[in-house]
Parts: structure tokens; C-alpha cells; sequence
């Protein structure tokens, strides 16, 4: 018996930054222990219901020409950059960069259609 694959055409956002970039905060507590842009991207995909979020970090890398940063065995490096990888229909993903369009404005954000794949009934 042959199986069929179902697919369905989705979206792939992905977000690039650097690890060291903090969200600006009022609140004292933030201001003391800045929380990472990154994780924030990611909660606030969770509570949109984006159906999938990832952040891949990377070995080395630069951003827009600058300089080459590499990652350190003994020490983290703010400089290297950071992956946010979102998947969802477009829709939903274009809804989540319009809304949150302050943190994103002057990153590198890519738009993939991709292909999901499951099996029919």
C-alpha cells in the first residue's frame, strides 16, 4: 500500500540578532537585569500561538558587513548572532511583525514559503 503525503503550504520567519540585545524596560528590576530581546521574541510568539519558535544559536558570525564575532568556550558573546526561527501560516507570521514591528525594525527578517507534511487519513 502506498502512503500519500498530505502537504500544506506554510510560512518560515526567520529573525536574526544579537545575542546581547536587551529589551528597554521602566521597571527597576528590568533595568538592573535586562531580559534578552530573544527570549522575549520568544514569548511573545508563544502567547500569538505561533505553532512553531526556535532560537539557534551560532558558532560565529557577523551581521551587515561588521565585525566577525566567534564563540568562547570560557565566556559568552554578546556580538555573535542569534536565530529566531517562527513557523506558521503567513498570515499569522505577517500579524506577529506588524505588531511587534519596534523590536524588528532594522534586523534582518527573512519570509520562506515552505511545505508542511503529514499523511493523509
Amino acid at each position: 500500500m502506498d502512503t500519500a503525503i498530505k502537504t500544506q503550504k506554510i510560512g518560515k520567519l526567520k529573525i536574526y540578532l544579537k545575542a546581547g540585545e536587551t529589551v528597554k524596560s521602566d521597571k527597576v528590576l528590568h533595568k538592573l537585569f535586562p531580559r534578552s530581546k530573544y527570549k522575549k521574541i520568544l514569548d511573545e510568539a508563544k502567547k500569538a500561538g505561533i505553532r512553531n519558535a526556535h532560537i539557534f544559536n551560532t558558532h560565529a558570525a557577523y551581521e551587515s558587513g561588521g565585525e566577525i564575532h566567534h564563540s568562547h568556550i570560557e565566556r559568552d558573546n554578546p556580538g555573535l548572532t542569534v536565530c529566531i526561527e517562527l513557523v506558521d501560516e503567513k498570515g499569522k507570521l505577517e500579524a506577529f511583525f506588524k505588531t511587534h514591528k519596534a523590536m524588528l525594525r532594522n534586523k534582518t527578517v527573512i519570509y520562506k514559503e515552505v511545505e508542511l507534511w503529514g499523511f493523509e487519513a
